[in-house]
């Protein structure tokens, strides 16, 4: 449980010291990724006006760090937000695809694209993209990988 004590904590890649944001990312991640090509912006908010995090990650992993990190984040593939018809309707407000009919697939390319942070991957059809399981307007997460990056961008207020 971290303090509410209205704190404005940031950590940056260009921080000189970073073990404790690497500590903060392994329980964010569910792993603890090498300082080697690793960029983040972390910010945690918790005050009297409530909770505000917006968080973005961009690592090195390996195929057996994935298991952990999809269990950590609870993530989704795009192609199953279907399957919940409840999440599906959240999900097309979240990423402002109402009452389009293009895939899904390609309005979370254009989300993730207009979320991430400069040191972040661009998204389109090379990476695999995932949802943390009922991400809605007020709290989400988004993954979206190849074989060897990892980029993570998250948003919650409350």
């Amino acid at each position: 449980m971290r303090p509410y004590d209205g704190i404005d904590y940031r950590y940056s890649n260009n921080d000189p010291e970073q073990e404790e944001a690497i500590g903060v990312i392994a329980n964010i991640l569910g792993f603890r990724p090498s300082a080697t090509d690793l960029g983040y912006a972390l910010n945690f908010y918790a005050g009297g006006s409530g909770i505000d995090d917006r968080l973005a990650i961009r690592c090195l992993y390996v195929a057996s760090d994935w298991p952990s990190i999809a269990r950590t984040l609870r993530l989704k593939r795009v192609s199953e937000v279907s399957s919940d018809p409840d999440w599906e309707e959240a999900f097309r407000w979240l990423i402002d695809a109402e009452d389009i009919e293009k895939s899904l697939e390609i309005h979370s390319h254009r989300f993730i694209n207009n979320k991430k942070l400069e040191f972040q991957d661009i998204a389109d059809e090379r990476w695999e993209v995932f949802f943390s399981n009922e991400s809605d307007v007020n709290s989400w997460c988004v993954v979206w990988r190849n074989n060897t990056h990892l980029n993570y961008v998250s948003f919650d207020q409350g």
